[in-house]
């Protein structure tokens, strides 16, 4: 969520801020509110530029005679030749013009690109389109300035009026830098026009061309309807088996489109075949027919998948609302889903024994279409914001330990779904169960369960 505001004005504040030095060698220092402006713009930009030629695209190798393509290389957008991304610090030594510019504003490139990076791939995969490429200073002139409270501050917003305030943005000289005179901390202040209460925000984004701000707001805090406690077995039959007798199950693909996924995925290996005895490995990315097939396949699996986040923001919001403690158990979901090592024959070392990968894979899968680490991921983040805790346990024999008695045994698990104590003969549904013990030392854990 954000909040748009229009900029008033802008005002400099403090010491003369150095820009740079010129090509005879001269330092150069302003005090021009505007010129600081499109210089932090600038610094941004190029951090930004910098990050981005990092990133690697895929070049076509084509034959000298034929004009084929015969191989494809990774080559990252900056050229062959690109250098090595330098951290923050080492850039501001090797660049100048750069020494001073806050570090909010150059730190919060890494994200904001990371973030366009992953977005823009995914459009060209779903829809088509471009490798996202570079910014342009002739596209407009912007920056990011991460909220800062330490120290001297940084992007803080103070009410001046009723529908008035101000952005307060800090910066300091290098020390060989400094202005004869004058000291090295200098304040830039942005004059906005906010037609309602700004919110709780992490971030700043400044369009300088369009003179507006927006706040990147925090996350609203979902109303409470409930104070109630709960656990939460995570599984593969049923997605979250709750400590009050209540599963939730995620939405599944249908029949029909799991056969339909079938049918594109068996569809393109027959391209890609078809296509390599033409014209070779590569052949099948230049093919039409093989991507349009490949859009159909990814058209329908980003419906499964849009359908299966829908489900797990609603359960978690409703979770959330209802609960003022929620206990899951700590599961290493990426070494539950590891690949089982090959064994080597000792009788015959050419050859490997059988270790189970096959049904393994289909647990891994069944793993991964419940999405364990995000239904957590979106919990935490939920439960921060209204208040409430998300308290994790060790997840050590909660399935085989009887939740009446405490007796723990692997003969207490009859099945996936049947618990039976051998040592009180208390029977349950075994994640009902499991649910109630992580409950149990979460309770224990926080002292009765005070949030």
């Amino acid at each position: 969520m954000s909040q748009k505001v229009r900029i008033d004005g802008v005002k400099h504040v403090g010491a003369s801020v150095f820009l740079g030095v010129d090509h005879c060698g001269n330092p150069r220092w302003t005090r021009n509110p505007e010129r600081v402006m499109v210089w932090l713009c600038d610094g941004w930009r190029t951090r930004f530029n910098q990050r981005r030629e990092q990133r690697t695209h895929n070049i076509p190798v084509k034959d000298d005679v034929t004009g084929e393509v015969v191989d494809w290389l990774k080559e990252p957008l900056g050229g062959p030749d690109v250098a090595e991304l330098l951290p923050d610090k080492e850039a501001r030594l090797q660049c100048s013009w750069m020494a001073g510019i806050p570090a909010p504003i150059l730190s919060s490139t890494d994200r904001i690109e990371n973030t366009e990076w992953s977005a823009g791939l995914k459009r060209k995969k779903t829809v088509g389109g471009r490798v996202p490429g570079f910014k342009s200073r002739h596209r407009g002139l912007n920056f990011v300035c991460w909220r800062n409270k330490d120290k001297a501050g940084n992007a803080i917003f103070h009410k001046t009026g009723r529908k008035s305030g101000v952005v307060v943005i800090t910066g300091m000289n290098p020390k060989q830098w400094v202005k004869p005179g004058e000291k090295a901390h200098w304040r830039i202040v942005i004059h906005v026009r906010a037609s309602q209460p700004i919110r709780p925000y992490t971030s700043v984004h400044v369009d300088w061309t369009h003179r507006s701000l927006v706040f990147v707001n925090m996350p609203l805090p979902l109303p409470r309807t409930g104070d109630g406690v709960i656990g939460l077995d995570r599984g593969c039959v049923h997605t979250l088996a709750l400590s009050d007798g209540i599963f939730m199950d995620m939405p599944k693909p249908s029949k029909a489109e799991l056969k339909r996924l079938k049918y594109l995925q068996r569809k393109m290996a027959r391209q890609d075949r078809a296509n390599e005895a033409k014209g070779g490995k590569t052949a099948k990315l230049a093919s039409k027919r093989r991507r349009k097939t490949l859009n159909q396949f990814n058209a329908l699996q980003g419906r499964i998948v849009r359908r299966r986040n829908d489900w797990i923001e609603k359960t978690t919001t409703r979770l959330a609302q209802e609960s003022v403690l929620i206990a899951m158990e700590d599961l290493d979901v990426k070494a539950m889903t590891r690949r089982p090592k090959p064994r080597p024959d000792p009788a015959n070392p050419e050859h490997y024994l059988p270790n189970g990968a096959k049904a393994k894979a289909g647990l891994n899968r069944s793993i991964l279409s419940n999405n364990w680490s995000r239904l957590m991921k979106r919990l935490d983040d939920k439960m921060d914001a209204n208040g409430g805790k998300l308290v994790i346990v060790p997840a050590a024999y909660t399935s085989q330990t009887c939740h009446r008695c405490g007796h723990v045994a692997k003969e207490n698990r009859e099945s996936q779904a049947v618990f039976r104590c051998v040592e009180c003969g208390y029977m349950a549904n075994a994640d009902v169960n499991a649910a109630m013990n992580i409950l149990s030392r979460a309770l224990a854990k926080t002292g009765g369960g005070t949030a």
